[in-house]
């Protein structure tokens, strides 16, 4: 995490640049309070009216330099961050789906907002202040030194105290700073949770329920604060005492010198003022550094994520598709325990039709999911036209297919933008992929057209027009292979029908259907209906050769009700 602090380098030194003129400016402000006393004392009329004109054009300037130091670390901070929250999203979106659904979505928004956050206040600003520190510390030194070295002494003795301060709370802090990211996190997970749920919380009446979860989250983090404010409290308290007693100490010793004739009276104000600059930035610094060792765990969590992103394994995308797809003896299981898939082994071709069934959890879904890449702890091989795409070179198969998910998701823009994407597309592509999805059947009646705004995830659209907004965006990228994870459930039987039927008069394109609606009328015309049960495939062929044995299918097929044979 240090590396961010130095990546914006000349940035930095100008603005470290531009604190520590700040603090030389503020350490000699006790040597013109000496000048401008001692010359009272004596009288010089003159010269006192020409230091306080002096005077106040110097705080001035410092007024100035306050500016400047406050715009540069505002300017240094949003270039840092900016680079910080890049490359932790790049480290998120790197994962690999296992790994990125091992954890909540609110969990990867906590270290975008609240863990980040922490990062700026509590490690990269105490840095940058800590230089200025230092350097009032030193100067002080130096000037107290100049004025009456055994005030010095006393006070540089007694401000050494303040050293100890980070070893006595440091370790606690950084547990309680880590519990407090760790209730950030699950407060947002959960009100995410029940947010989301506003339906089903309204339509069961649980606002009790859901009121008193709440509050036992809200609690926790609450607590988790407090205890670690309470800790920096008691931290900053004790460093305080020390802070005065050092001061205190400098004005004792500082009053015995005056009383004897060896300080001046604008020395021993000098000395008070000076006071600050010893026990002031020990205590600053030590502060300081308790909170950035309370950072480490955090740190440690959010350099993990970002090192996914620089070590992310570059895949070859392939560019053409002019063979098959085989599995060969494929097993995976989640969990190392069930296997969800066991020893199976199958052929796609070129430009076939493929109807994968079978009943719930039978692994239909994780098929299509290895298929595209999602898991890669898996036994066997899958072949690309002859290219295992877990050899060394590590083949993906994301610019050759495209995947209608069963639930469907959809970003908080307009229609046109969840079809598109983000690319370009001529507007006879986009009337095309309209026209085969269905799109068009409501788009029109819409006051905005396809510049209508879905909502958050698609709350503005029926599931029907969700499901065929998520079809369009497949064939808007005319890829040769066309995955369907259950992709028409949510369409009435006659537009699925029509969807489905388009889709298999498209003598060019490779589809995979995963379906439960088993119409005769459609499924006579894949090429190879695929029949699944425990991760196995137990049967293959036609309808025709399917329906006329007994089997799985079969079965299948008098479970359907009746209705879902239908096309209309």
């Amino acid at each position: 995490m240090k590396e961010y602090i130095f990546k914006h380098k000349l940035l930095l030194i100008l603005t470290v640049g531009v604190r520590i003129v700040g603090s030389i400016m503020q350490v000699f402000i006790a040597i013109l309070i000496q000048q401008v006393i001692d010359v009272a004392v004596l009288g010089d009329m003159n010269k006192f009216v020409s230091l306080l004109i002096f005077s106040m054009a110097y705080f001035m300037v410092m007024g100035l330099v306050d500016y400047l130091t406050s715009t540069t670390q505002a300017i240094y901070l949003k270039k840092t961050l900016i680079d910080l929250k890049k490359d932790l999203f790049k480290g998120l979106m790197a994962k690999d789906y296992e790994n990125y659904m091992q954890h909540n979505t609110a969990d990867y928004l906590s270290h975008l907002t609240n863990d980040l956050n922490l990062v700026e206040t509590n490690y990269i600003t105490p840095y940058l202040m800590m230089i200025g520190d230092a350097v009032i510390f030193v100067l002080t030194v130096v000037v107290l030194v100049w004025i009456n070295p055994w005030v010095t002494l006393s006070m540089f003795l007694l401000g050494g105290l303040l050293i100890i301060i980070p070893s006595l709370f440091g370790k606690k802090l950084e547990y309680l700073q880590n519990h407090v990211s760790d209730q950030l996190s699950v407060f947002t997970t959960n009100v995410k949770d029940i947010l989301q749920g506003y339906e089903v919380v309204k339509s069961y009446q649980m606002m009790d329920t859901v009121s008193q979860e709440f509050d036992e989250i809200n609690n926790g983090l609450e607590t988790a604060k407090f205890k670690s404010a309470h800790l920096k409290g008691i931290a900053q308290a004790v460093s305080m005492i020390f802070a005065i007693a050092t001061q205190i100490a400098g004005m004792a010793i500082g009053g015995y010198f005056v009383i004897m004739g060896s300080m001046t009276v604008g020395s021993l104000f000098a000395v008070v003022q000076l006071g600050n600059g010893i026990q002031g930035p020990i205590m600053w610094i030590m502060q300081k550094v308790t909170l950035i060792k309370g950072m480490k765990g955090i740190n440690a969590k959010l350099s993990d994520i970002i090192e996914v992103g620089r070590t992310q394994e570059t895949k070859e995308s392939l560019t053409e598709f002019q063979d098959k797809i085989a599995l060969q003896n494929i097993s995976f299981s989640y969990d190392q325990e069930k296997i969800v898939l066991n020893n199976l082994s199958i052929t796609f071709e070129k430009g076939k039709k493929y109807a994968i069934v079978g009943g719930s959890g039978c692994g239909k879904t994780t098929l299509v999911k290895l298929i595209m890449g999602y898991y890669q702890t898996y036994e066997g091989q899958i072949l690309i036209d002859g290219k295992d795409v877990q050899s060394p070179k590590r083949f993906s198969l994301h610019q050759l297919a495209s995947m209608i998910h069963q639930n469907v998701y959809l970003f908080d823009k307009d229609i046109e933008s969840n079809i598109v994407l983000g690319e370009t597309f001529s507007e006879h592509h986009l009337q095309k992929a309209m026209a085969r999805s269905g799109v068009l059947k409501f788009v029109n009646s819409l006051s905005n057209g396809i510049k209508s705004a879905v909502g958050e995830n698609g709350k503005n659209l029926s599931g029907g027009q969700k499901q065929r907004v998520a079809i369009a965006r497949a064939l808007i990228q005319e890829t040769p292979i066309l995955i369907l994870d259950e992709g028409t459930s949510a369409l009435d039987n006659q537009t699925a029908f029509d969807i489905e039927n388009t889709l298999l008069n498209l003598s060019e394109l490779t589809v995979l259907t995963i379906t439960h609606k088993l119409n005769e009328e459609i499924l006579s015309q894949y090429d190879q209906i695929i029949v699944m049960d425990s991760g196995e495939i137990v049967q293959s062929g036609t309808y025709k050769e399917l329906a006329s044995v007994e089997g799985e299918f079969k079965t299948l097929m008098t479970l359907l009700p009746k209705e879902a044979s239908n096309a209309a």
